[in-house]
């Protein structure tokens, strides 16, 4: 077990983690990104691919940052979709309706909406040990040739992940 003095603060450490760590503390960062073209035609939630897992000790919390690539596109009034986050298959972030990004109005001109969604969400119930999150998305009508393409020509998707100290 090692010792490190930051100022005021002093660290205990068990290998390459910390132990005691005041409440806030970043312990340990995990990030990935995928860019992998995925499409989703219909009203049911499916996997973008975008996925990491964290190992957290207890107490901790998890910080889930996100940058989603998407493209949303429908031959009518409006084109949207919806988008989850998942741990495990348990949505902790999900759209209250069916839908939660996109472009609505009048009209019925094609609409197509490129945009990479940004998002956070700080995870209270993450329980000790091994820890996978996913999104998932949906198209709200799947009416008119609409679709949702995540990761479209490649434009990828990032997921990081920090263990923060409760």
């Amino acid at each position: 077990m090692g010792t490190l003095n930051l100022g005021s603060a002093t660290f205990q450490s068990s290998g390459a983690n910390l132990v005691d760590a005041p409440p806030g503390t970043v312990i340990q960062a995990v990030s990935n990104t995928y860019t992998t073209s995925v499409s989703n035609t219909t009203t049911s939630f499916a996997d973008t691919g975008l996925t990491a897992s964290i190992n957290i000790s207890a107490g901790s919390k998890v910080l889930i940052m996100c940058v989603q690539t998407l493209d949303v596109q429908r031959s009518a009034v409006a084109c949207t979709c919806a988008m989850k986050l998942l741990r495990g298959s348990t949505d902790i972030f999900a759209p209250a309706n069916t839908k939660n990004v996109g472009l609505e109005g009048g009209g019925s001109d094609q609409r197509i909406l490129f945009l990479p969604l940004h998002f956070s969400f700080l995870d209270t119930g993450a329980s000790t040990g091994s820890n996978t999150y996913k999104i998932q998305g949906k198209l709200a009508s799947d009416a008119n040739s609409a679709r949702v393409r995540f990761q479209d020509d490649s434009n990828p998707s990032t997921m990081t992940l920090l263990e923060i100290a409760g």
